[in-house]
């Protein structure tokens, strides 16, 4: 008897690459009411999700947070406000549309002091000492 293949072969033709300024970062686990995405050209990884509004606490925007390699939030950097004064009802399918074009949200006028902080090409350079956390306590000697 012969067995029935359990796979079809697929055409690669038909498999276009991703030729987009960002890229969409899978998520390992539930994201809730966001998602991260990576910047090809300079391999920088960021965090969008909803958050309240910092000028109008009762209106909901967008922030994104620029993360480290891990994937952690960078606490050295500020993160971006923006978005059109949302209810919370109307955040999910807001985020739904940036999600499937992330390229043409980003491209629009509104968003230049956003996508020229993405898009920029600058070393990551280390946190001054003033800056940093503490991290480590001194023990008592005595």
């Amino acid at each position: 008897m012969m067995a029935v293949p359990t796979a079809q072969p697929v055409d690669s033709s038909s498999v276009k690459p991703q030729t987009g300024i960002i890229e969409i970062v899978p998520s390992r686990q539930p994201e809730g009411q966001g998602f991260s995405f990576k910047v090809r050209s300079n391999g920088r990884l960021y965090r969008l999700d909803s958050a309240r509004d910092p000028k109008l606490p009762r209106f909901w925007c967008f922030r994104i947070c620029r993360c480290a390699s891990a994937g952690t939030v960078d606490a050295t950097e500020r993160p971006w406000y923006g978005g059109d004064r949302m209810n919370r009802e109307d955040v999910p399918a807001a985020l739904a549309a940036i999600r499937s074009a992330p390229d043409e949200w980003l491209a629009l006028p509104q968003h230049g002091d956003l996508r020229e902080w993405v898009l920029a090409d600058r070393p990551v350079e280390a946190l001054p000492s003033a800056l940093a956390p503490g991290t480590m306590r001194r023990a008592q000697t005595r």
